[in-house]
């Protein structure tokens, strides 16, 4: 019965906006849940960094059995508690900073990781929705092209039209199905790739929610490039990774930089021990004892290793450094491109849409004019041909503008 209802379950169709198959693709990634885990990992890593600043505490009991030549057997023991604390270790204290820019850089990779997923579904969503909608004029055009046909047939049959015009007919009806057939197809394979994508289980049915055209039409309204810019080199994830990637390198030098400086340390020791069980009591208490320490460890010579630390952490800084410039350049460039694009994308949405609203009103008329027989076959497939090209022209302009829009969206973090 359970499996029956989870069938049941499995059979019914989920309809998803954009945004729900984002939210969809978070939760159910296994790669971005085993990111994620890399950030539990990194956290513990610091959590770890800091318990190295606490004192270190330790015990030893031990009870030995003595035996030499003619002498008797006879027992010793001691116990011992030590306590070790580092009064002053920059290491210690370089080294949590270092774990916690270490612990920054591994979720600015999870933000990369989920813009590129964004991206990646985004493109598929475009796709499939523009698929959907084409098809949606495809079933219209089949049938409308299929009653053409059966009125071919009619006045073929009375000798109002010639055999050459009625066969053209059927031609038609036929390339308008293999393109159906085609677009159907195109969708099935797209919606394959966006299951992937968001890691749902391909045999689930999928349907999409596209936007309304309002939606689409208020996406004209673009900011300025400046600010475009200004928002994107803010909270691009690239951005952000080359900053982190300079903080650790400095990070880096200030730890190498750590082998020149004294490190001073404490200890505290009591302990009591034993020879043989006679007046064991006693023993313990005439042997107690209590100790304590101070440490200091200077470095003079460790065969010029810190230096050759310090060179190498000088030359990643500059590294750091230029590819954080390189970065920027991409950014800068990317942005720049895409809000070109959405600029071109916007004229030919709008050139697009006047040319196919033309021509839906006129192969009307040329429809008509077919009907009462003013026109031949001829004339109203080249005009139903035209109007084919217009109404692609349209569908490809109209969703590759939400396509650059959305993107300049992602890349200023909105």
């Amino acid at each position: 019965m359970v499996m029956s209802l989870c069938a049941q379950a499995q059979r019914d169709t989920v309809r998803f906006t954009l945004a729900q198959c984002i939210e969809y693709a978070f939760n159910n990634s296994y790669e971005r849940q085993s990111m994620l885990l890399d950030v539990n990992q990194q956290e513990e890593s610091l959590r770890g960094a800091k318990l190295q600043q606490a004192p270190s505490f330790s015990a030893s009991l031990g009870e030995s059995l003595h035996h030499s030549g003619k002498e008797d057997a006879n027992f010793s023991g001691n116990a011992n508690l030590g306590m070790n604390i580092d009064l002053m270790n920059f290491s210690l204290y370089r080294n949590i900073e270092s774990q916690k820019l270490n612990l920054e850089r591994v979720r600015q990779q999870n933000e990369q990781y989920d813009q590129n997923l964004v991206i990646s579904i985004l493109r598929d969503y475009v796709t499939i929705i523009g698929n959907m909608e084409l098809i949606k004029y495809q079933e219209q055009i089949v049938e409308s092209s299929r009653q053409q046909m059966l009125q071919g047939e009619v006045k073929y049959k009375a000798g109002a039209i010639l055999e050459s015009d009625y066969l053209l007919l059927q031609a038609q009806y036929a390339s308008n199905v293999t393109s159906l057939v085609e677009s159907k197809s195109s969708l099935s394979n797209s919606l394959i790739e966006l299951k992937v994508l968001m890691s749902m289980d391909p045999t689930q049915p999928l349907a999409l929610v596209a936007p309304t055209d309002d939606f689409i039409e208020a996406f004209k309204v673009t900011p300025t490039m400046e600010h475009a810019l200004e928002q994107s080199l803010k909270n691009m994830p690239q951005m952000k990774l080359s900053e982190s990637s300079l903080d650790i390198a400095r990070q880096d030098l200030r730890i190498a930089k750590t082998g020149y400086i004294p490190t001073i340390g404490a200890n505290a020791s009591i302990g009591t021990n034993h020879y043989d069980y006679d007046d064991f009591g006693t023993q313990l208490g005439d042997n107690f004892s209590q100790s304590v320490g101070l440490s200091v460890s200077i470095p003079i010579y460790d065969r010029s290793q810190t230096q050759t630390r310090v060179r190498k952490a000088r030359l990643s800084i500059e590294q750091a450094e230029l590819d954080k410039q390189q970065t920027e350049k991409d950014v800068v460039n990317i942005v720049v491109r895409n809000y070109t694009d959405i600029q071109s994308a916007i004229s030919k949405y709008d050139a697009t849409t006047m040319k196919y609203e033309a021509w839906k009103k006129t192969i009307e008329v040329y429809q008509t004019k077919f009907k009462v027989g003013s026109i031949t076959a001829v004339d109203l497939l080249q005009q139903e041909n035209n109007f084919l090209s217009a109404l692609y022209d349209y569908i490809q302009a109209k969703y590759n503008f939400m396509l650059q829009r959305q993107l300049l969206n992602i890349y200023m973090g909105e």
